[in-house]
């Protein structure tokens, strides 16, 4: 179940520009899930790809994340990153 998740619908492809956040760890204490919080309060889950396990590598930064917005089974944002730069 980690980095998975069921969308229900993409809405759009779209720029999304907030900080990266440690979602939900493994039994382990290693983090298997992020999340994009923006400055309005939205609250993004990052998709399982190659781009999103990238950012494990920018925790507590603040990202413009590209890519398609979705919405999951259980009504979270959802986001699959195409690419993303890092920024101050």
């Amino acid at each position: 179940r980690k980095w998975e998740f069921l969308m229900i619908k993409y809405t759009q492809h779209s720029d999304v520009t907030g900080i990266i956040i440690p979602n939900n760890w493994d039994e382990n204490g290693r983090v298997v899930q992020l999340a994009i919080y923006t400055n309005k309060e939205d609250v993004y889950l990052v998709e399982h790809s190659r781009q999103g396990k990238e950012l494990l590598d920018h925790i507590n930064k603040r990202v413009v994340v590209k890519g398609e917005i979705g919405e999951g089974i259980d009504g979270n944002k959802l986001i699959v990153v195409d690419n993303y730069s890092v920024g101050p």
